[in-house]
């Protein structure tokens, strides 16, 4: 139960509270007398409600009888000490009652918003350990939904990932790329070729683009290279091989 919910009970059990304190200790003669509810029906109803607001306060089944209960023989005891109202057990008794139904009332229906809620933290719980046992299953499995976070969690791209999706061929001049295009000098530094495949985004990095497969395309070192130079060139030629 939210806090909101208990302090509004609190409020409404104290007022509640209040009202039953007023109408027991005023003289008979200023009660209204066209209710149509005889005396006893009236101290059900009203303890039934203490009782019920004691629990939904937050307080145990227990306690809340034992408090509302306790309340009723302390007005009874006052209405005694007073000269025109006097101390009854059938009064009491019927309090007694009012309360024991508001409590068992009260107690029911917390019982049954607790389970429903536990039913949906059981449900949540359930639908979380599918998910994760579904990303355990397909750890590299993109979010339909999302590319464009999935592409960024996965960082940059090789050129062997791009070309076993889309194939070898250059994206802009339409001619094969070449792996072999490349020499590897005395020092173990590697020299790439014109032909040699790398990865073109259609919407460059520093432009806005992302890692999303949408945006990512194989190309020829030099065709990117041109492309770059001149965003407005619409025309490329297939590249000569730098090492043959």
């Amino acid at each position: 139960m939210t806090a909101r919910v208990l302090v509004s009970a609190r409020i409404l059990w104290g007022m509640s509270a209040a009202v039953v304190a007023v109408l027991s200790l005023l003289p008979p003669d200023d009660l209204p007398s066209d209710l149509g509810l005889s005396d006893k029906l009236l101290h059900v109803l009203g303890y039934a409600v203490l009782g019920a607001l004691g629990v939904l306060s937050g307080a145990r089944w227990s306690w809340a009888l034992l408090a509302v209960v306790g309340y009723g023989f302390a007005l009874e005891g006052a209405q005694g000490l007073l000269g025109y109202r006097s101390f009854e057990w059938a009064d009491l008794v019927a309090d007694a009652a009012g309360a024991v139904v508001g409590v068992l009332v009260a107690s029911r229906v917390m019982r049954e918003v607790q389970q429903s809620r536990d039913a949906r933290r059981q449900s949540q719980k359930r639908q979380e350990r599918r998910e994760r046992r579904e990303r355990a299953r397909n750890p590299n499995k993109d979010k339909a939904m999302n590319p464009v976070k999935a592409g960024a969690k996965r960082g940059a791209p090789t050129w062997q990932q791009v070309a076993k999706r889309q194939g070898s061929k250059c994206w802009l001049c339409g001619t094969r790329t070449y792996a072999d295009d490349h020499r590897r000098d005395a020092s173990g530094t590697d020299h790439l070729g014109k032909c040699f495949p790398c990865v073109d985004y259609v919407v460059a990095l520093e432009s806005g683009g992302t890692y999303a497969e949408s945006n990512l395309r194989l190309a020829h070192r030099h065709c990117a290279s041109a492309r770059r130079a001149n965003p407005a060139l619409t025309t490329f030629g297939r590249p000569p091989r730098t090492y043959t």
